[in-house]
């Protein structure tokens, strides 16, 4: 029996889900017609598909209008992408993909698989990017901030869901107040890697964590 090829949901909403590439044309979309659905407005209606040749599969972004990435490409206006064990898609950027071929995922160097450039513990508050310790560490509340926004990976924060998460809502929290939280947030970020921008505005909606992917030594 061949092996299926699928695609692993690493950020975003189902993360941890599965998604088996049985049946072609496969679509990704809004539309509740397509083979997958995104519930987002920042995905098109017909957003991606996936075809294949009984060998590969190809990855075709469909006009949509914030675009198809992968591995941080944008996807070129019909360019078929020959998708490859460990490719990372993203969709508009909001969520993240990870193409898993098993075949050809158990002759690869585990060198080549992705993973999360920033990742936290939450038990000692560190946060780690490319698996060395932010130093000196976030303040309580940027780092209870920080780790709002992971566990909404793919999601809009909303300015009353980060007053709830970081001062648990009792307190009249201003527009300033949490600008000026995010601001920081963010500087220190990029001072330990500034090639990415992790954290994400949506100007009239929110916040958004946007993780970067990273390759183990």
């Amino acid at each position: 029996m061949p092996s299926i090829q699928r695609f692993l949901i690493q950020q975003g909403d189902h993360a941890g889900k599965t998604i088996d590439l049985v049946s072609f044309p496969f679509t990704i979309g809004r539309s509740r017609d397509c083979s997958y659905v995104i519930d987002s407005t920042e995905i098109s209606r017909l957003h991606a598909r996936c075809t294949n040749d009984h060998l590969n599969i190809f990855l075709e972004d469909m006009g949509s209008t914030n675009g198809t990435f992968v591995n941080g490409r944008r996807l070129g206006a019909g360019e078929l992408h020959r998708l490859r064990a460990g490719d990372a898609v993203s969709f508009a950027q909001i969520c993240v993909w990870i193409f898993d071929d098993p075949v050809t995922t158990a002759q690869i160097d585990p060198v080549q698989i992705p993973r999360p450039a920033l990742d936290i513990d939450l038990d000692t508050a560190q946060v780690f990017i490319d698996e060395k310790p932010l130093d000196p560490p976030l303040s309580p509340n940027q780092f209870s901030l920080l780790a709002l926004l992971i566990q909404n990976a793919g999601r809009i924060v909303t300015r009353e869901q980060v007053i709830e998460g970081v001062w648990g809502g009792g307190e009249d929290v201003t527009d300033q107040t949490i600008d000026a939280l995010v601001s920081r947030l963010r500087k220190r970020l990029l001072e330990t890697d500034p090639t990415h921008d992790y954290l994400v505005t949506r100007r009239g909606f929110g916040l958004m964590f946007q993780n970067r992917r990273a390759y183990t030594e």
